[in-house]
């Protein structure tokens, strides 16, 4: 009873309420002072130090080998108040909206795109140290800056040589009319370079359309004197006589630019920058604008050739439509942009005169696409693959043989050799049938360093099924079938005497295979690649 009766007085005793009350209240105060300045100084100090990190991070990214220096001299141009680079990490970032934003950047990678800085600092603790007994928190802030370079890129852009007439009959093939250059004129042509964005402008001024970006005008219609004129324009020397000279004589015919060029990022552009032109030599331009132009027409030559009793072989050529989407240069900062060549068609009918008859030779060759598409870019200042490319060579097929003129000309069906009347005589007669598959649909890397790019320099890359001397391996492989009405005559020397023509003709077939291909750009068994320009953009935050 003492007890409980002592616990009543105390409950009813009102002295000193006030300073039990206040005692509470100013707990509650310094706790909500601790709650307003420390965590809104916290707040504060965690913005300017994330403010930093980005900073730190995107100087870092855009310094490859020099990131740690890069990120300390953003800090202290920003601040002298204790802050750490806790970790600094170098990696890959890959921009895929598939992939959940905070797995797109992988630590390490043989070309690092990206960086990944965690800043920290000590902070006072004012009011709050009553509380939780520490004078100081450590704050921190992550971010992450990535870097995108873009490259320009193309196939088929092989210097061809110039032997005899076949560039110039090549060339009035493709342009309707009658070209005479001369080797002069297609050495500078080939040794020519000209920007793709001078280019561009040019041809906005021919088709007056000032208002257009670069990227507009190339997928304006125009005609092929358009496209030539703006080239000439676009170049000097020799190079500009030259393409002037195709300008007058090319039929209008009309064509898009962008389906053989793609600028890509620069497709935006309204100006011409010199200091980040994009380079294609004059000859590679030109031939990709009259691919274009005369693509599905067939393309008829005759060209005089060394083969025995001065016969001479005719030639159908027929280039395929480009691929949907497939430019011939491609201008791009991703992997998924794919190049591809032209597909081409030849049929060449040749004539070997004998000491015993005239031997016909009709030869087949049908080249799908070579494509290529950017498989790394690496900024890194001593990098030896700069930009590396994955190349895949054209299949190709080559026959003796015949098809009729309907289906050479249908792309969309493959070439089905028949055996061929290659002698015929009143009593006799000789059939033959070869062919031979060229396919190797692997990609395989090449490397293009600096120097390299800056050099325009061109490199080849051969299918592993390729066989030397296309023509000679079909003469070895060739079927005979001899029919022979009446009596007297020796089977075997008319085998022996065909085989020995086409044997003969061989090397003058190769010469001719590899002068066309060549200087369509695209080549059996091999692809020819070129980086023609090089860029690495400036980093962001990712």
């Amino acid at each position: 009873m003492a007890l409980l009766e002592t616990f009543r007085a105390i409950s009813s005793d009102r002295r000193a309420a006030i300073s039990i009350a206040t005692a509470f209240a100013m707990t509650m105060l310094i706790g909500a002072a601790a709650l307003a300045i420390d965590v809104g100084s916290l707040y504060l100090d965690r913005r300017k130090l994330q403010g930093i990190a980005d900073a730190a991070a995107m100087a870092a990214a855009g310094r490859p080998g020099e990131e740690q220096a890069a990120a300390q001299r953003i800090i202290a141009a920003n601040c002298d108040c204790g802050i750490r680079i806790a970790a600094l990490t170098t990696g890959t970032y890959t921009p895929d909206a598939t992939i959940a934003a905070e797995q797109r950047f992988a630590a390490g990678g043989a070309s690092a795109n990206a960086v990944r800085i965690v800043l920290t600092r000590d902070r006072p603790l004012y009011f709050g140290r009553f509380l939780t007994g520490r004078s100081e928190s450590i704050i921190q802030a992550t971010a992450t800056g990535a870097r995108r370079g873009y490259a320009a890129f193309s196939l088929g852009s092989r210097v061809a040589a110039v032997n005899g007439g076949l560039p110039n009959a090549l060339l009035s093939g493709l342009t309707g009319s009658q070209i005479n250059l001369s080797v002069m004129d297609y050495n500078a042509l080939a040794s020519t370079d000209i920007d793709l964005l001078a280019f561009s402008d040019a041809l906005r001024t021919e088709i007056d359309a000032e208002v257009l970006t670069f990227g507009q005008t190339l997928d304006s219609q125009v005609t092929m004197p358009q496209v030539v004129s703006a080239l000439a324009r676009a170049s000097e020397g020799q190079a500009a006589s030259a393409l002037e000279h195709i300008a007058d004589r090319a039929l209008p015919r009309g064509l898009f630019p962008s389906r053989a060029i793609d600028l890509g990022p620069r497709s935006s552009s309204i100006r011409v920058d010199p200091a980040n032109p994009v380079k294609v030599d004059a000859l590679s331009l030109l031939r990709a604008m009259l691919l274009l132009s005369s693509a599905n027409r067939q393309v008829d030559l005759a060209v005089a050739s060394s083969l025995p009793g001065g016969s001479g072989i005719d030639i159908a050529l027929l280039i395929g439509e480009p691929p949907a989407h497939s430019p011939l240069i491609a201008v791009t900062d991703t992997n998924q942009v794919v190049v591809r060549t032209a597909q081409v068609r030849l049929k060449i009918d040749a004539k070997v005169q004998t000491p015993l008859a005239s031997v016909h030779i009709p030869v087949l060759a049908e080249l799908g696409s070579a494509s290529a598409r950017i498989a790394d870019i690496d900024c890194g200042p001593n990098s030896s693959a700069a930009v590396s490319l994955a190349v895949v060579t054209s299949p190709a097929m080559l026959a003796i043989g015949t098809v009729d003129a309907a289906d050479f000309q249908n792309m969309q069906r493959p070439l089905d050799p028949r055996s061929a009347r290659v002698v015929k005589l009143p009593l006799a007669s000789v059939d033959a049938e070869a062919e031979l598959v060229l396919s190797d649909l692997n990609e395989k890397q090449v490397a293009f360093s600096r120097p390299d790019i800056d050099d325009g320099q061109v490199k080849t890359v051969s299918s592993s099924g390729l066989v030397a001397g296309a023509a000679k391996s079909l003469s070895d492989r060739i079927d005979l079938r001899v029919n022979v009405l009446g009596i007297g005559l020796n089977l075997n020397a008319l085998r022996t005497a065909v085989g020995e023509s086409v044997a003969l003709a061989a090397p003058v077939l190769d010469t001719v295979i590899a002068d066309i291909t060549g200087l369509l750009g695209v080549h059996v068994g091999q692809a020819d690649a070129r980086v023609n320009a090089l860029r690495c953009g400036k980093a962001k935050l990712v």
